[in-house]
């Protein structure tokens, strides 16, 4: 819980930094470079979170591996998330600058869980379902244990209509 208070403070700071610098798009580009380096090379990721090695060490490697490649904003965001200690929550504040970013642009994120891949046509009218006036971005996952039906994620709602739910609260009638 902690942790998540942290990122979204951090998130929203990086933001109003981003926004003010009009730099909101390189931001962005940045942050999702950096967070497909942590979730694809795990030696990266444990080297961020490993406690042993100083947070000097750590800012001298970040500055030689971005340097000139990303934004100075970002850079010098990830240059005090490094100072404050706060380099093990940085995949959590990325997660909540891209939502803040959705946000922005009135775009709704939704998680659409599947046992099978869906349609277009059905893609499209979950998009109507969820909220016809605003956009709305929906990312497809696929998870068999639920045998069929879907789930839907968006912010802090969740839809949940899988055969595993009607199974299980079968179950939970019959005390089985």
């Amino acid at each position: 819980m902690q942790g998540t208070r942290a990122s979204l403070r951090y998130a929203k700071a990086l933001f109003g930094i981003a926004k003010k610098d009009d730099s909101l798009n390189d931001v962005i580009l940045d942050l999702e470079q950096i967070e497909e380096i942590i979730n694809d090379k795990s030696e990266f990721f444990q080297l961020i979170n490993n406690p042993t090695i100083s947070h000097k060490k750590k800012a001298e490697l970040f500055s030689k591996i971005f340097q000139n490649k990303i934004h100075n904003t970002t850079m010098h965001f990830l240059l005090f998330i490094l100072k404050k200690g706060r380099e093990s929550i940085l995949s959590q504040i990325i997660k909540k600058y891209k939502y803040l970013n959705l946000e922005a642009q009135q775009i709704i994120l939704a998680e659409v869980v599947t046992a099978s891949p869906v349609s277009e046509h059905i893609k499209e009218v979950i998009k109507n379902k969820i909220n016809p006036n605003k956009k709305v971005q929906l990312v497809e996952k696929i998870d068999q244990r639920i045998l069929g039906g879907f789930i839907i994620n968006s912010g802090d709602l969740q839809y949940d209509a899988s055969v595993r739910k009607k199974i299980n609260n079968a179950k939970r009638a019959f005390k089985l």
